[in-house]
């Protein structure tokens, strides 16, 4: 027997090569004031801050830029960039860039209208619409353009917390290949296996559904079928292209089914090894999927044949073609260990996954991928 899902979207999704082009028509319908979030070099060194300015200036849209946003953001710059949006008088926001970036400006145009510091809407769902924003990725991973959530770090805090709600969720997602093509091979990599991993858990996960389920399932045949490609020519605009669908798809899929163990052990143990995400999102995924296998029942098959061949094997074919580790760093002892076991049992990620995820679980995938 199925079950019930709500399904959440963005408003209005444009995806595709160019598609950066409808920026000025959807921003002149949501607003006449945008603030423009971004990084603070790289999208301006690419020419995609420029370009996007001049889009929206076209249209008729004034723009300040707020280029604050740094990797890892925490609530504090949230906090500035919502003191932006009330000095300039904006009444649209724009995110353009990485994960990070995309996560500060839809959480700073969904509290625009709040007094309280950011930090206190890290327990509540954040229904109000607050302002219209519009996502735009830079990068093919995260899928941050089609989720209700961003991820931020507290003062004092040693791990990530997650603010959602509908008013997270973007009002437009625009999903334009040609801004990926700046995106270093190192980069592309980490964050195409973040893509991949996010396509195989939401497929995988218990609260999928026939909906969910074909998007992610697109969206583990475009990643695992293209990510080698895009990492050894990053010109190669079909690949992006594919990447960058894929990408999206797989935000989708998350944003309604969630995820997995992966993602419940990633977080902390990311921050406690200091590596990037997908790094260690794509060392964890064998171990992981192994443990599903059984669960997984005819759904591994399936993705066998998206993937081309085993599914573990694959990923780790990847994951060597791409020069990215199996194994991490150092195995987390101590007080680090009891961090990460505590969050993944705890997390909504892992109470996703098809296997229940206990302490014993979670200690076993430490010591496979951990030297």
């Amino acid at each position: 027997m199925g079950h019930a899902l709500k399904l959440k979207f963005p408003s209005a999704c444009h995806v595709g090569p160019g598609a950066v082009r409808a920026l000025g028509e959807e921003a002149a319908r949501l607003g006449r004031r945008a603030l423009l979030v971004t990084g603070r070099h790289g999208l301006r060194r690419a020419g995609i801050t420029e370009r996007l300015t001049t889009l929206l200036q076209e249209a008729g849209v004034a723009v300040t830029t707020f280029e604050e946003v740094r990797p890892e953001p925490d609530v504090g710059t949230v906090d500035a960039a919502r003191a932006a949006i009330r000095e300039s008088e904006c009444d649209l926001v724009v995110e353009a860039g990485g994960g990070s970036a995309l996560d500060v400006g839809k959480v700073a145009a969904a509290l625009a209208g709040e007094e309280a510091p950011t930090a206190q809407f890290h327990t509540q769902s954040i229904e109000s619409r607050g302002l219209p924003h519009v996502a735009i990725p830079t990068t093919s991973g995260t899928g941050a353009e089609a989720t209700p959530n961003g991820v931020l770090t507290a003062p004092g805090a040693r791990l990530k917390q997650s603010i959602r709600g509908a008013g997270v969720l973007p009002t437009v997602a625009i999903v334009d290949p040609d801004l990926t093509l700046a995106c270093p091979p190192g980069a592309t990599a980490a964050a195409g296996m973040d893509a991949l991993v996010q396509g195989i858990e939401s497929y995988l996960s218990v609260h999928a559904i026939p909906t969910t389920d074909a998007l992610a399932l697109a969206s583990v045949r475009l990643t695992s079928g293209n990510l080698l490609a895009v990492w050894r020519d990053g010109q190669d605009h079909d690949a992006r292209a594919a990447m960058s669908e894929g990408s999206f798809l797989a935000g989708l899929a998350l944003a309604n089914a969630r995820l997995g163990a992966v993602h419940g052990i990633a977080h902390p143990l990311g921050l406690c090894l200091g590596l990037p995400h997908g790094v260690v999102c794509g060392a964890l995924m064998p171990p992981v999927l192994r443990r599903n296998r059984a669960a997984a029942g005819a759904k591994y098959e399936a993705l066998r044949e998206a993937m081309g061949g085993e599914p573990v094997r694959v990923l780790e074919s990847l994951l060597d073609g791409l020069s990215l580790p199996r194994r991490l760093g150092a195995r987390p002892k101590g007080e680090w260990e009891r961090i990460i076991v505590d969050y993944a049992v705890r997390s909504g990620s892992s109470r996703a996954n098809p296997v229940a995820v206990s302490e014993s679980f979670v200690l076993a995938v430490l010591d496979e991928v951990c030297v």
